[in-house]
């Protein structure tokens, strides 16, 4: 199975011993709109499909998981998110595969911002946000 990680799950956000056993990550993209989210704890991202307003290129890493606990996983993300199936490109220069991938379910929260260049990471050094510590 392969996941496409696109916030604070990404390598260098955080440390997160469930994702011990995770295939080292290849840069990829899934088209979507990507929103960040406040938290008490730190901002984190929400990856909507359907936002056709604020579509772009959103950047994240694709992996090998089959070494990992996706229950760990699903559980660490919690009910405002579900594990689908979504195309992701760029990874192996030969177009588009399957991944699943972490998707915003709820409505968003008012104060969500857009991240209109579709790069969490980028947005945190951008505007020296702090991600989600868990």
């Amino acid at each position: 199975m392969n996941l496409f990680f696109y916030g604070v799950l990404r390598e260098g956000v955080g440390d997160w011993p469930f994702l011990e056993g995770l295939g080292i990550g290849a840069p990829a993209t899934v088209e979507g709109a990507l929103f960040a989210i406040r938290d008490p704890r730190g901002w984190y991202p929400a990856l909507v499909l359907t936002q056709a307003r604020y579509a772009t290129a959103v950047h994240g890493t694709l992996h090998e998981a089959s070494g990992v606990d996706i229950a760990a996983i699903d559980a660490f993300e919690g009910p405002d998110y579900a594990r689908k199936a979504v195309a992701v490109d760029g990874w192996d220069g030969f177009g588009e595969t399957q991944a699943q991938a972490y998707l915003w379910t709820g409505d968003l929260p008012e104060d969500a911002e857009p991240i209109p260049h579709g790069d969490f990471v980028r947005w945190l050094e951008e505007t020296g946000h702090p991600a989600f510590a868990g």
